[in-house]
């Protein structure tokens, strides 16, 4: 991957400081407080819909491709902005933690680049401003031009922006039978990911020089999460630091709906009914997590690919 993107972020980065405002000092938690929810026995055919309806809320295929998506490029590196130096740590750490805990590389704060930018601010319209305007519209992730305007709305309280690439597989190599013959098909030598772009082609999956399909993966590149001070100022910085983690882990279809399983994507949604908030991630959260860090996400078809994760979801469930 070329690293102009990150040359342009970084020193973004340092223009986006003007914006961010401390919050009022705290002392924060050494871990989320306990969260305990208590569900009744479903009918097998009914858990297969309502894992489904959660993976088609948290998991929004890649743009390009339509394929399944993690945070697997590089470790995962977070960097957090505009609180004081003990909440921005343990903003970080969360991440960190979790991540690692389903699977996820994670790198070490101050020795790896950021991709995972998470920026408190009370002034959040204005951050993403000039974040785009200083990466020309990259850190917002693949779009068209005339989709930009909507993409710089800051329309809740925590929001996050996703730059996505796709590779081929650089250690699989996919069977194909022709003819009665097995044969094996070489990963490319470029094994570089490519930037999702709205106006060129994603990497095909045929090797060079034949019709053969290779396994082409897509995945998150990137991640930006702006939290608006004015907003999440009066909520305890474990279940904020919890909310970031799972956009910083999986880029989220809808921010305002709810489904049967309780997820921290609940805290700031307006259409849980009367149902309790998650103070932590839930059960779900990270049954979902594990399968989706651990799903093969390669697999010829989006839908093998989601019933990967459908898979790995209920036997996480089923511990």
């Amino acid at each position: 991957m070329t690293d102009r993107f990150w040359s342009l972020v970084l020193p973004a980065l340092t223009t986006a400081v003007v914006f961010v405002s401390s919050a009022p000092a705290q002392t924060p938690p050494t871990k989320p407080p306990e969260n305990v929810i208590v569900t009744g026995h479903k009918p097998a055919e009914d858990i297969d819909n309502i894992v489904s309806h959660f993976i088609d809320r948290h998991a929004a295929p890649n743009r390009k491709t339509g394929q399944y998506m993690r945070d697997d490029i590089g470790p995962i590196c977070p960097i957090t902005l505009g609180l004081p130096e003990a909440f921005s740590t343990f903003v970080s750490k969360r991440v960190l933690s979790v991540a690692a805990s389903v699977g996820a590389r994670t790198g070490t704060p101050g020795a790896c680049r950021p991709n995972v930018e998470i920026l408190f601010t009370d002034q959040p319209e204005q951050v993403v401003k000039a974040l785009s305007e200083r990466t020309h519209g990259a850190i917002l992730g693949m779009h068209y031009v005339h989709e930009r305007p909507q993409l710089l709305e800051v329309t809740h309280p925590i929001q996050s922006w996703y730059v996505t690439a796709t590779r081929m597989d650089e250690n699989a190599i996919e069977p194909v039978t022709s003819y009665g013959q097995d044969y094996s098909v070489k990963p490319s030598d470029d094994k570089t990911p490519v930037f999702d772009d709205a106006y060129r082609n994603a990497p095909d999956r045929v090797a060079l020089g034949s019709k053969i399909p290779m396994r082409r993966i897509s995945a998150i590149a990137n991640v930006l999460i702006v939290a608006d001070l004015k907003e999440v100022g009066g909520h305890e910085i474990g279940p904020v630091a919890d909310y970031i983690t799972m956009l910083a882990l999986s880029e989220p279809v809808s921010l305002d709906s709810c489904n049967e399983l309780p997820s921290i994507l609940d805290l700031m949604s307006n259409g849980c009914g009367s149902r309790a908030k998650p103070d932590k991630l839930t059960d779900s959260d990270m049954a979902y997590l594990e399968a989706l860090y651990a799903a093969d996400l390669g697999a010829k078809t989006n839908a093998a690919q989601k019933e990967s994760i459908e898979g790995g979801m209920k036997g996480e469930m089923g511990k």
